[in-house]
């Protein structure tokens, strides 16, 4: 499953290169907000972090939805069939890469390895109590202060952008 969602945020990423329309990137870069959080859910086993960097990416990124949206208004929006024909090989390669990495992984597991990695899941849901500490603990807690520094600078120029005495966004003709 981490596999797949890594090979997902690489596809995500590279198509991000072959958009165009600002919407379009927006929207691209949310859906690798919302993998990169349940990846980093998944490594930390604790989706606690991973919502509170959810919640702060998208605050960022709906100060960036508006001036874009006030900017690139009139822009239409064009769909390429290179990209199609981009994205549909992409998503081949990753399906049949994550089809041959589970083969493998399923043909090397015996029971014993499965019962084992069950019974270290139920160990691992009583740790879960502990890893929410790890946010605030000394590798996490830069993390933590970063994430508090960029709520501030997004709090700062969403008050700036949106000064009500310095008019619209953009210029009407």
């Amino acid at each position: 499953m981490k596999m797949m969602m890594m090979l997902s945020s690489i596809v995500m990423s590279s198509l991000f290169m072959a958009m165009k329309h600002p919407l379009s990137m927006g929207f691209m870069l949310l859906l690798q907000t919302i993998l990169t959080c349940l990846i980093n859910g998944i490594i930390i086993n604790s989706y606690w972090f991973s919502y509170i960097l959810f919640i702060t990416f998208i605050g960022g990124m709906l100060v960036l939805f508006i001036y874009i949206a006030t900017i690139a208004s009139n822009e239409k929006f064009k769909f390429s069939n290179k990209l199609l024909l981009m994205t549909m090989i992409m998503l081949m390669i990753m399906i049949i890469t994550s089809m041959v990495i589970e083969f493998q992984t399923l043909f090397n597991y015996n029971f014993n390895e499965i019962m084992n990695y069950n019974n270290n899941m139920m160990m691992m849901k009583n740790k879960n109590i502990k890893s929410i500490m790890k946010m605030f603990n000394y590798p996490y807690m830069y993390m933590s202060i970063l994430m508090i520094m960029y709520l501030l600078i997004t709090m700062i120029s969403i008050v700036k952008i949106t000064n009500i005495k310095e008019g619209p966004l953009r210029m009407k003709n």
